[in-house]
Parts: C-alpha cells; structure tokens; sequence
C-alpha cells in the first residue's frame, strides 16, 4: 500500500477505494460496530479486514465516497476532520480491563492520548505511520508490537517507555504519561514528515522528559518479545469474562461485525474490542454464558477457537485486489482456514504460523512466520520459505505453482521436506 489511508484520504486499490477507520482504543460500542457494517455494505463491497494494528478497514469505495463516509462516521464519534484522522494510531490491548494478570488497566489513557493527538497543533507534520502500543502488562504482550511509542505498565502508577522498540532508562507516571508520550511524536514531526521514533535522539529524548519532569531515571524492564494471540475465554476475578472470538485472516464481513455486535449486548455489556491478532473481544460476559458465544459465532462461519490456537494465518489483499498481486493471497488463506475447520485432525499438532504474500513488500505484517509463501510479480505461484519474512525471505525451500489448502496444511504439520 503506497500510502496510509484514512477515511477522506482513501487508498486507491485494484478492487476500489480503501478507507481506514480509527476506533480510539479498538474500541467499538455494539450500535457503532453495526454502524460501521451497514456502511461497508452500503457504500462499499461489503468487505472488511481488520488490520494488524487493530483499526478497520472498509474495501471497495468509490473514490468519491470519503466525504458521505466521513459525515457518517463523524456522527458516530469515529472521524476527526483534519490531518489527525490518518495519526490517530494508538493500539491498546484488547484485553484492557478484562485481563486478571494486567497491571494496570490503560483504557482511559488511550482515550486520552488520542485527544491529545486530535488537539496537537504538530499533528500535521508527523507521519502518518507515526504508532503508539499501550500495554497494562498483561498476557498478550502488546507492547510487542512494532511501534514508534510504548508504554508498558509496571505497576499501578508506573509505566515504563520505549521508543522504537528501544526501552529507555525512564520511568513514567500514569499522570505524566500522555503528555510523555505525545512529547516523543512532536520531537519527531519537528524533523520532519517522514521521521519516525528511530530518528530521534535517545539520550537527549530522556534527558529533555525528565528535565520536564515527565519522567524520572529508573533502569530499562525486561520487555515482551513477541506478542502472545489469546482466544477463548479469558475469566474475571467477578464472574464475568471476555470471549475472544477469532476472525479468519481479518477478514470480517458485515454480517459477521454485526453478529459480535448483538452477541455483546445480549451476553456482555454492549461494547467490543478490537484485537490486533485477528480477533474480536466481547467483555463483560457471565461465563456460563461463554459458550453460547463462540456457538453463534461458529454457527455464523468464524472459525473455533481450536482451529485459531493452532493456526496462525496472515495475508495481504492479493489478487484481484491489489494491482501487484498475481496470487490470491487471501482467497486462499480463508480456504485453509476452512479446511482446517472442516478436518480438525489435519491441524498441526502445535501452534504454526503462515504468511500468504503476494509479493515481497509484506502488506499484512512484517514478522516472521513458520512458513511464507512468497509471491512475485513475474511468476506464477508462490516460493516456499521457512522461518521467514517477505521483507527478509532467506533461500527459496521450493514451490507451489498451485497452492492447495490440503498441501499447506500438511506443510504446516510436517515441514518442508
């Protein structure tokens, strides 16, 4: 994708018009969430993928649509006219408040930070791919993800940051933390358009946070190395529990966004939460309830929570979305999800990862896989890869002229021989 798009900028594609949609928090209210589905469907193709970064994206736009889009969601409360529509990029883990091993629940921190961002008279010269990860210290590992800003919670009060990936010697309070946070983004517009946290100064970063009294020297924590998917349901000291319902390759149809959106306010509290590993949380559920959940949600075609867990699939658009795809990356990553539900006994015996690539430039994700089918703009098929990235792929293990669910799947049980 050459550029980040938002809801007035969209991205052209080969199947259309690309709008991103930004929920503060990948939070969604049960009436935005169909909102949002009646609008994929009246304006756009009726196709949605949720993005490894937890926002949504609507495909197949007129062009011309960016304006009736954004009226629409203004009213919702999910567009910011202006340049902070495309930099209001804050990931928070889904499991916020949900989570009986966080340390701290970050929810009303995104909240803020994305005011912050809204109110910033620098936010036009920051980039657009300018991203914040806020973690509680929870299960999954947020603050994993690549990111320009993280913070991590250590305690109830204290947050540690990193900057590209990098912890700093610092220590943040919850009260000062917002304010850090956006200090970092201004210093990176001050450069320029294109800078990001990489291009900062590290050293005299920390020294101007605490000479603001924003942070204070404290050593660097150990810090989540990779980000750890959950599914199912993650219980609650009260009773109550979250249902992670997985979503097949992020690609959720109107229909099935609406579905979660009624099963949140029948069983939970009539909200959702987006999750940056392919997945819908639903808090605020009676855990004898749990069960109907992930019922319906397998009876409307997500796939089950035992095909997720072992099964790991990511894929850009490919073809004929993309105009430099050959393969249809993600037809066929949805068909072997499908087949791995239809013969559970074809899993792998533990978790595997796959990439399904189109090409080399890796829309759906930059981290390694288990195994990456790699496609090309001048053949056919797809190059066989292990323990590889499209942007890093290694030595070609073979190829795939035809890729078939069954053969990827036995692949991802045997290896590449």
């Amino acid at each position: 994708m050459a550029d980040c798009p938002g809801v007035l900028h969209l991205a052209e594609m080969a199947d259309g018009g690309l709008a991103r949609v930004r929920a503060p928090g990948g939070r969604l209210s049960a009436a935005q969430a169909r909102a949002i589905a009646r609008l994929a469907s009246r304006l756009g193709s009726g196709v949605m993928d949720l993005t490894n970064r937890a926002n949504l994206q609507i495909r197949g736009l007129p062009l011309s649509a960016g304006a009736e889009l954004g009226r629409a969601l203004a009213d919702l409360s999910l567009f910011v006219d202006g340049p902070a529509d495309r930099r209001r990029n804050v990931l928070l883990d889904p499991l916020s408040g949900c989570d009986p091993a966080e340390r701290a629940d970050l929810t009303n921190l995104a909240q803020a930070l994305d005011q912050g961002l809204v109110a910033a008279p620098w936010i036009g010269g920051l980039s657009p791919k300018f991203a914040f990860a806020l973690d509680g210290g929870g299960r999954a590992g947020v603050a994993a993800v690549a990111s320009d800003v993280a913070l991590l919670a250590l305690g109830a009060d204290t947050l540690a940051v990193a900057i590209a990936g990098r912890p700093l010697d610092l220590a943040l309070s919850a009260g000062s933390a917002v304010a850090a946070a956006l200090s970092i983004a201004e210093a990176a517009a001050a450069i320029g358009p294109d800078a990001r946290a990489r291009d900062l100064d590290a050293a005299a970063l920390s020294a101007a946070l605490v000479g603001r009294g924003l942070a204070t020297p404290a050593p660097a924590p150990d810090w989540p190395r990779a980000l750890d998917p959950v599914f199912g349901v993650v219980a609650s000291a009260n009773g109550r529990a979250a249902c992670v319902v997985p979503v097949a390759v992020g690609r959720l149809a109107p229909a099935a966004l609406s579905l979660v959106a009624d099963l949140s306010e029948r069983y939970g509290r009539g909200e959702l939460a987006l999750a940056p590993w392919s997945a819908v949380v639903v808090p605020g559920v009676a855990e004898e309830d749990a069960p109907k959940v992930f019922a319906a949600a397998e009876a409307a075609g997500l796939p089950p929570v035992a095909v997720a867990e072992r099964l790991a699939v990511v894929a850009c658009a490919g073809a004929p979305a993309c105009v430099r795809a050959r393969e249809p990356a993600k037809a066929l990553a949805l068909a072997l999800v499908a087949a791995a539900t239809a013969r559970p006994d074809a899993l792998p015996p533990r978790r595997r990862s796959l990439h399904i690539s189109a090409c080399p430039k890796g829309c759906a994700g930059a981290a390694a896989s288990d195994l990456l089918l790699l496609g090309a703009a001048d053949r056919p098929g797809f190059g066989l890869h292990a323990d590889a990235a499209p942007r890093r792929p290694g030595p070609e293990r073979g190829r795939l002229e035809r890729a078939e669910p069954e053969a990827l799947l036995a692949l991802l049980r045997d290896g590449i021989r």
